[in-house]
Parts: C-alpha cells; structure tokens; sequence
C-alpha cells in the first residue's frame, strides 16, 4: 500500500466512524466489508482487516461491537523458534442476524442465520442457526422460536414515537415506582394515551 493508499484508507475509517445509516454501509463495502441488503451498521470496530469480514441481508450490528480479526496475542509467541506464523480468520454473519452493542466477535467465527448474540457478549465459538447467544464467553440461551415467544409476551406494541415517552411511562409507572419513594419535584406526571 502506497502513501497515498494509506491515507485514503484511514479518511475512510475516519469517514466511517462519523458517519450514518447507508453512508456507514456504503464505507464500510469500500473498506472490504462485504455487507448485505437491508443492513444497518452503528459505530464498530472493523479490526483491522475488514476484508475478512462478512455481513449477510438484513443484519443489525449495533454500537461498539468489535470485529477481531487476528489474535494479537501469539505476539508473546514470536520468542519461541517453534512458532513462526500468525493468526489470522474470518468473521461471518448469515443473514437476519443482530449483534447487540459492545459485543466482541472473535476471529473464525460464524453467526447465523437467524440468530442474536446479546450486548456484552464474547463470542468465541460459532453461533449455530436459529439461535441466542449471550456472555462471556457467550453461551446458548434459548432457540429463534423460544426468543420468539418470550418476545410476545412482553410485547409493547406499536407505540408512534412522538408518543413514545408517555405511553411507556405510563405502562411501566407501577414498577418504576414500587421500590422508592420520590421527592415531589421529582413525581413524574404522564398524561393516558388516547384510547
């Protein structure tokens, strides 16, 4: 890689992290990511061969995850005569898979299809289909289906998000409240949704 490569390639990282919505897929292709249809990618970390890195249709990779993309800890073997190489893999997402934020996606892993690592997660063995993972290291929670029921019956609906802050505090103000008492200039008054 020439200067002039070198530059435009740390402007594109720069550019990336800034960035949003379909410019952040878009600079995320150029810098060898291959990225799927329908995708969203928050502010990660790409490591530092995002080409080895692989992002199906429809995935979400929320803020802060990291994509380890080598092991840079074989440095404290490059001492020892009987290890001369390195350790490199990639990392890929199937489709319709999310990521939850600060997650770390070790290097050779596979997730997905169909699957969820949950925010804080290590992932240091593939994510077999249809399933939830969480932990560190992440462990299997449950499958698609059962994720999927769990979700139903705690399912809050389709709130508009103008309306948002007074329909969730409103359904949620008995448990918010249970456990403290306030101070009066801190009783937070919420209007009932319209019916």
């Amino acid at each position: 890689m020439n200067w002039l490569e070198k530059i435009a390639y740390r402007l594109n990282i720069v550019l990336f992290r800034i960035s949003t919505g379909n410019a952040r897929v878009r600079l995320a292709r150029r810098l060898g990511v291959r990225v799927g249809s329908n995708c969203q990618l928050y502010y990660c970390n790409l490591s530092t061969e995002p080409y080895l890195i692989s992002i199906g249709n429809n995935c979400k990779i929320t803020y802060g995850v990291t994509f380890m993309t080598h092991d840079g800890a074989k440095w404290v073997l490059e001492q020892n005569a009987d290890f001369e190489g390195s350790k490199f893999g990639p990392i890929i997402i199937r489709d319709n898979s999310f990521i939850g934020v600060n997650a770390i996606i070790m290097p050779s892993i596979v997730i997905g299809p169909n699957s969820v690592v949950g925010a804080g997660s290590v992932v240091t063995k593939d994510v077999p289909p249809n399933s939830v993972y969480a932990g560190n290291p992440a462990r299997f929670i449950c499958t698609y289906e059962e994720y999927l029921e769990k979700c139903r019956l705690k399912d809050t609906g389709n709130i508009p998000r103008k309306e948002l802050k007074a329909v969730l505090t409103n359904m949620f103000e008995h448990e918010l409240d249970q456990h403290i008492e306030l101070p009066d200039e801190q009783v937070v008054k919420t209007q009932k949704p319209p019916q």
